[in-house]
């Protein structure tokens, strides 16, 4: 099990983000993960802690990657265009303002944070601001509702920049993948039923397969 102390906390308009460099002195290559109330922990430790089975941490397999964790804990909201968006473009720019270099960012968002990502990118392409992310994973996102629809409607429902990648149910396989009929461009095996753990050996392994290139 690894420490779960981060080196520094952000604070955000609703919730917090938990920074992990992989190197001292600064982030390098930032993995930003997103959390969902309802599935994740909003407390730091906490929320670090659910990234560990006693037999895979997925937080120490990204730093062996080389790469920074950056967890965000959301608070409860039921837009998308409110202080959650403006949260999640905070910690945007401040992985962008603090990285070391230019490595891309990779983000990640679990149930509704991956809802939120979905819609903070492509509102950034719609402004023309360069959220500087190359890749997008998708983990158990849910069914937008009607609102929710109506605003993705509006900025153009999917960013077209980043590479889409969705985590695919337990076991459903990689050869099951629609590439002409889906929003994404690929698909990532491994969860485990319920979520629980969060992050299996395989699910975690095939994510820094396809989204760390350093």
């Amino acid at each position: 099990m690894t420490s779960v102390a981060p080196a520094s906390t952000w604070p955000l308009m609703l919730g917090n983000a938990a920074v992990f460099p992989a190197l001292d002195g600064g982030l390098s290559a930032p993995f930003i993960l997103v959390g969902d109330s309802d599935i994740t922990a909003v407390d730091p430790g906490a929320f670090a802690r659910q990234l560990d089975s006693p037999r895979y941490s997925f937080q120490e397999a990204l730093r062996a990657a080389g790469a920074d964790l950056i967890l965000v804990s959301l608070g409860t909201s039921d837009t998308l265009d409110g202080a959650t968006h403006q949260s999640v473009q905070e910690v945007l720019f401040r992985a962008i303002a603090e990285r070391l270099g230019s490595t891309p960012l990779t983000v990640c968002g679990i149930g509704r944070g991956a809802l939120q990502l979905r819609y903070t990118l492509a509102r950034f392409e719609l402004d023309r601001i360069d959220h500087q992310v190359r890749q997008f994973v998708s983990y158990s996102s849910p069914t937008p509702t009607t609102a929710e629809a109506h605003a993705l409607n509006k900025v153009g429902s999917w960013p077209a920049i980043p590479r889409k990648l969705e985590v695919a149910g337990p076991g459903v396989s990689a050869d099951s993948f629609d590439y002409e009929n889906s929003a994404f461009d690929g698909l990532i095996t491994g969860a485990a039923t319920n979520l629980d753990p969060l992050f299996t050996e395989e699910l975690g392994t095939n994510i820094i397969e396809e989204t760390i290139d350093l």
